[in-house]
């Protein structure tokens, strides 16, 4: 038994054990989706809940390597976040990792965004394997925040740089220098999607990006050797 068997297992034998103090619409979803019950907003449920047993103590091997490139690449990027392993989303089509955007802006800490993977949802619509993310987004609530921060609302701008991957660690690189790039106000893009090289060049034709850059093994390695010669400039061995 591995990743979502496993831990709906373990709910669904932690719950039935407090069945008595669980409001009725959790006792229903004992059987039906017992992680359901982690988002129950009932002051009893809610107690119950928060001595449940931990969804990243069961993930399956694939699914904890997914989560730890998710994490790689907010840590490569330096943003901020915190792991909640308690965020239940209400769609049951979720699978591996979900979010939530938070605020603080008006008043009590409030949910901005949520979403996450559906990577199976397309196939069982009858569509083919189709690994897909998406969120929901409050937008009174968005705008109220602009307002509250006193934050301009941005106009649409053009794709100065795209920046193409090839492998693993320079999808995480690209990733964190769009990120940057952002934050000084270029309009960057990457890609976060798989797409061949050949792909990402179409793409970036197609968004109309002024400059493309290319990144891969070769110029990470570059990149790696003139660190350690800046280095040893400084710092002779």
């Amino acid at each position: 038994m591995v990743g979502g068997a496993a831990i709906r297992a373990k709910l669904k034998a932690y719950f039935a054990a407090h069945i008595d103090g669980l409001c009725p619409t959790c006792r229903g979803r004992l059987d039906t989706n017992p992680l359901r019950i982690l988002d129950c907003k009932d002051p009893g449920c809610a107690a119950i809940a928060k001595d449940a047993p931990v969804m990243l103590d069961s993930l399956c091997e694939p699914c904890r390597e997914h989560f730890g490139g998710v994490r790689a690449c907010l840590d490569e990027a330096a943003i901020p976040y915190a792991v909640d392993p308690h965020i239940v989303r209400g769609l049951d089509y979720y699978t591996r990792t979900v979010f939530e955007f938070v605020s603080d802006a008006l008043g009590a800490q409030a949910v901005v965004c949520g979403g996450g993977r559906y990577d199976g949802l397309i196939e069982e619509l009858g569509g083919p394997h189709l690994p897909s993310l998406g969120f929901g987004m409050g937008l009174e609530r968005l705008m109220l925040i602009l307002e509250a921060k006193d934050a301009p609302f941005p106009a649409e701008a053009r794709c100065a740089i795209y920046i193409a991957s090839m492998g693993d660690a320079a999808v995480r690189r690209a990733f964190a220098l769009a990120t940057r790039l952002r934050r000084l106000g270029v309009a960057t893009e990457c890609d976060a999607v798989g797409r061949s090289l050949k792909a990402q060049m179409k793409y970036a034709d197609k968004l109309g990006a002024r400059h493309t850059l290319v990144l891969g093994e070769d110029e990470l390695a570059a990149r790696s050797e003139e660190h350690t010669s800046e280095l040893q400039s400084h710092h002779p061995i």
